[in-house]
């Protein structure tokens, strides 16, 4: 029987029990990225680049042993100085899965509303989201941590940096640091930060 892409990512995504290897992790990427990713494929549908993988191991809150966790890392979407990175993970309870990751959505108060390059009043956090990329990302596997640098315009003085860490076979948001100002410094201030 010939599964259709979606319904090939369901059966690699729900609870497999052996880990899957990269060609398993292209095709699910494929399946459910395809349309988004337009600069990870080449017009014959295979891959620009080849994935990356990781191989981390997880801590556990409920006790017990780590458990091994491997990251698969695929370009997405390029712009003009960002860089769109999609991951799945895969493990022996999980399976293979394409990962989110959460973020705060940003209220930024101007002093003056119609002029965005102006100085910032005040930064809030109005809620969280999630999202299936990180941008100009940066995987430490030995610490168990993704890291993000999203730069809002080229010289990088507006920007935001987020940190990931593996913990339950996911990863949490343990830092989010902004600088929403268009000032032409480098001033980030820490909105999120756990141990």
């Amino acid at each position: 029987m010939r599964l259709t892409a979606p319904l090939a990512l369901i059966a690699l995504t729900c609870g497999t029990a052996a880990r899957a290897d990269q060609a398993a992790a292209v095709a699910a990427f494929t399946g459910a990225f395809s349309s988004y990713c337009s600069a990870a494929f080449l017009e014959d549908g295979s891959l620009v680049d080849p994935p990356l993988r990781h191989d981390m191991t997880s801590p556990v809150t409920w006790g017990g042993d780590p458990v091994p966790v491997t990251l698969w890392e695929f370009r997405c979407n390029i712009g003009a100085y960002n860089v769109q990175t999609v991951f799945f993970s895969d493990s022996e309870s999980s399976g293979l899965m394409p990962l989110s990751f959460a973020r705060p959505d940003l209220d930024v108060v101007l002093e003056d509303p119609e002029n965005y390059e102006g100085p910032v009043k005040e930064v809030r956090i109005a809620g969280y989201s999630a999202s299936s990329y990180v941008v100009n990302a940066s995987v430490d596997a030995a610490a168990g941590t993704i890291s993000e640098y999203s730069a809002w315009r080229g010289i990088g003085d507006a920007s935001s940096a987020a940190v990931w860490t593996l913990v339950d076979e996911a990863f949490r948001l343990t830092r989010f640091d902004v600088d929403p100002s268009y000032d032409g410094e480098v001033t980030p201030k820490t909105l999120v930060s756990f141990p």
